[in-house]
């Protein structure tokens, strides 16, 4: 199964596209608000025109810096 990594452009969008992805595909949430989504996926995003893109490869380390090392994230 072929994955991206998204963002949603707004919090009502972050909450209206994970709503319909968890109730209708398979979907995955990483911290800092990044999302692991089938590719197949995109299109119920799309039909319901939720906005969102593609998370940039600093994002999605962070989010996984984060998980192996939770204080990774907190400035010091």
């Amino acid at each position: 199964m072929n994955t991206v990594y998204i963002k949603f452009n707004s919090r009502k969008h972050q909450v209206n596209g994970y709503y319909e992805l968890a109730t209708r595909a398979t979907v995955t949430s990483l911290p800092d608000g990044v999302y692991i989504v089938p590719v197949q996926a995109l299109s119920i995003l799309d039909d319901q025109k939720i906005s969102y893109r593609q998370a940039s490869e600093d994002e999605v380390e962070m989010s996984h810096a984060q998980i192996r090392n939770p204080a990774a994230g907190v400035p010091q």
